[in-house]
């Protein structure tokens, strides 16, 4: 009965164990962007230091807007554009995404930034590893 019992341990030790994911495995992708999103949320008035800002790691959806879409938008809908964007569910803050070649402004669900910080370009061939920090404000 004993060997029986520790058969079966070793067996589900074999199996718990080659199940473990391994923390530095990628995605095989070919063309797109890996990184760490960052993400705030607190009062912007008066305007807090930068280094006094409490990030965690990113959940949620994450929006990739074709940039010249977004700059061709005029009046038009924000929201539909951003509907009809390639987004994906990020958790523990961990951005993988193939894309295809273009250049885009990444956006978190609920903050509207348009600058540099948060605009990347897609070339073939190249995986783009960039991290990036939001800030929503609770009040102006």
């Amino acid at each position: 009965m004993k060997t029986l019992f520790l058969i079966i341990l070793i067996i589900t030790s074999l199996t718990i164990t080659s199940c473990e994911k391994d923390g530095n495995q990628v995605p095989n992708i070919t063309t797109g962007i890996t990184g760490n999103i960052k993400y705030g949320i607190g009062d912007c008035m008066p305007i807090i230091d930068e280094s006094s800002r409490i990030y965690n790691n990113y959940n949620g959806e994450i929006y990739f807007i074709i940039k010249s879409d977004l700059e061709n938008l005029g009046n038009g809908d924000f929201e539909q554009l951003k509907a009809n964007s390639i987004q994906s569910t990020i958790k523990n803050g961990e951005l993988v995404i193939e894309l295809p070649i273009n250049t885009y402004i990444v956006m978190p669900k609920d903050v509207y930034l348009y600058s540099d910080s948060n605009t990347i370009t897609i070339e073939k061939g190249i995986v783009l590893n960039k991290n990036f920090k939001f800030w929503k404000c609770t009040s102006y």
